[in-house]
């Protein structure tokens, strides 16, 4: 008797932990998103770096001053978001940026953002900063 409520505890205990992260309330989305628009933020896990911008992998060339962000080849889907609006969000600051360019390094929700872009929200000297990011 022991050893069957020993296996079945085996198998109730992490199916409860699974059911208890799964309902746990996701944090950081914003008020768009929690009213039904496009759910694709990123709790302060993406992972953001600086470039100079110039030509782009959407086929054109960026300005030395603009707000440009670079996807995982995973988010820039072959370009299928380019120049779409998003906005990167890092210490409170929100800044809209467009997605013009792949950043062939990053995985996942990571990116790359212009130089002007992540000085708007950091010192350069930070060179790499965690926040959120989402399409608007």
């Amino acid at each position: 008797m022991f050893a069957t409520a020993t296996r079945s505890l085996l198998f109730v205990v992490p199916a409860l932990f699974a059911a208890l992260a799964l309902a746990a309330p996701f944090k950081g989305v914003p008020p768009s998103a929690a009213a039904g628009g496009q759910i694709a933020v990123r709790d302060g896990g993406s992972r953001f770096t600086y470039y100079d911008a110039g030509e782009n992998a959407c086929g054109s060339t960026d300005s030395n001053t603009a707000y440009i962000i670079a996807l995982s080849p995973a988010q820039f889907n072959n370009g299928a978001h380019c120049y779409k609006k998003v906005t990167v969000e890092y210490d409170g600051q929100q800044v809209e940026a467009t997605v013009t360019d792949e950043c062939p390094g990053c995985q996942g929700t990571q990116a790359d953002l212009s130089r002007p872009l992540f000085a708007r929200l950091a010192p350069t000297d930070e060179g790499v900063i965690y926040g959120n990011w989402w399409f608007n």
